[in-house]
């Protein structure tokens, strides 16, 4: 999870794209908000980061400006990981 500079995203976002898109600077990241979604259709599209980090809104994905990145703020488990790549996957239909 990163702080973010933008005018149109929040503060922070969580990388979610593969190392090849990474390095090829072309990151894709999902919007993280510190507001837990009630157990809705969006409570099914967010995913708690732990405690204290805040919630990954998997909503949309959106590629992210390297240059705008400004700090690591914190590295989520595998286990977070495989719960965002399940969410995107029904928010994709995938």
């Amino acid at each position: 999870m990163w702080s973010y500079t933008s005018t149109t995203r929040t503060p922070r976002v969580l990388v979610v794209s593969s190392d090849m898109l990474n390095y090829a600077r072309l990151p894709i990241v999902v919007d993280v908000t510190e507001i837990e979604s009630s157990f809705t259709t969006l409570g099914l599209l967010t995913v708690s980061l732990g405690d204290g980090i805040g919630y990954a809104r998997c909503m949309g994905l959106f590629r992210a400006e390297p240059s705008r990145f400004e700090a690591l703020l914190a590295q989520v488990s595998d286990d977070v990981m495989e719960q965002v790549d399940m969410a995107l996957r029904v928010a994709l239909d995938l």
